[in-house]
């Protein structure tokens, strides 16, 4: 069992390190036996929070290679924070566990981010709480498309993606004082980055 990391550059390193593990399809031993199992009973302190998309694809634990009690993850889908819940877990974790990382993370065609695009695009109206998910991401559609005006399809989208994840970034800054006080102290590193479906990469925005 690693100790854990000391800052969120060592942590970010980890999780780098993991990811290239998980994209070259390297065998690793994480830490998920029945002993890690019993050991986390008694409490956990993970290194790092994920805040990711609930899209069956996109797993952190798996696309980071890490065993149990390594992350804390918050997925919804859009990775958005417009849910008071969502910055109140990661609050917590920070504050609890003393996590020294958090990571916004997107993902290539995501539905949330592409139904957006549909919404300002067509105008249309997506059913029942649908609407709730894409809300808090069309304005970040409006933007890239105001800054981007030649951009269309697949492209437009994946422009849409990793905005929407700088922007949540920056907002759980502005939204939690929290947050921000670690960061600013050095305590804490927020970033944002996407997750490459077919290559299974994670790249820093």
């Amino acid at each position: 069992m690693c100790p854990p990391p000391k800052d969120g550059n060592e942590a970010l390193d980890r999780l780098l390190a993991g990811n290239r593990r998980f994209a070259d399809g390297v065998e690793n031993e994480v830490w998920r036996d029945t002993a890690r199992r019993v050991e986390l009973a008694e409490g956990q302190n993970p290194f790092a929070v994920i805040l990711g998309c609930a899209d069956s694809r996109v797993p952190p634990e798996v696309i980071f290679d890490q065993g149990l009690g390594e992350l804390f993850v918050v997925r919804v889908a859009g990775n958005t924070i417009a849910a008071p819940q969502v910055v109140g877990s990661i609050e917590f974790a920070v504050e609890e566990f003393g996590s020294v990382l958090v990571m916004v993370l997107g993902h290539e065609r995501c539905g949330g981010v592409d139904g957006a695009l549909t919404v300002v695009g067509e105008g249309g109206e997506l059913p029942g709480a649908i609407a709730d998910v894409t809300a808090p991401i069309e304005p970040v559609v409006r933007r890239v498309q105001a800054e981007e005006p030649g951009l269309t399809g697949p492209e437009l989208l994946d422009a849409c993606v990793r905005e929407n994840a700088r922007a949540v970034a920056a907002e759980l800054l502005e939204r939690s004082e929290t947050i921000a006080k670690l960061a600013n102290a050095g305590g804490l590193e927020v970033l944002a980055a996407e997750y490459r479906l077919e290559s299974g990469e994670v790249v820093l925005l």
